[in-house]
């Protein structure tokens, strides 16, 4: 279900899970403060990343494309953590 102030349609991702992965994937969204949907497409949107990045050459929609450099162009969400992350004063 679409939220009326989000007009991106999304796609739904259907998973199975052993009751013991289930448990984990639920322990580490919550710790990490995060919904079981934002914790597992974080992660797997991570690790897509970092393997397509292994590879020499990738083909992406120009959308995607367009979509990638936004969010690279974006400032950083949280500078005072990042900034200490990288242990550079604010």
């Amino acid at each position: 279900m679409r939220r009326m102030s989000d007009p991106t349609p999304r796609k739904s991702l259907h998973l199975r899970a052993a009751p013991a992965r289930h448990r984990a994937i639920r322990h580490a969204a919550a710790s990490s403060g995060r919904t079981m949907t934002a914790f597992v497409l974080d992660s797997a949107c991570a690790a897509a990343y970092q393997t397509l990045a292994g590879q020499p050459d990738f083909a992406m929609q120009d959308a995607d494309w367009e979509h990638v450099l936004g969010l690279l162009g974006r400032p950083a969400a949280d500078r005072d953590r990042l900034c200490a992350l990288l242990g550079r004063p604010v």
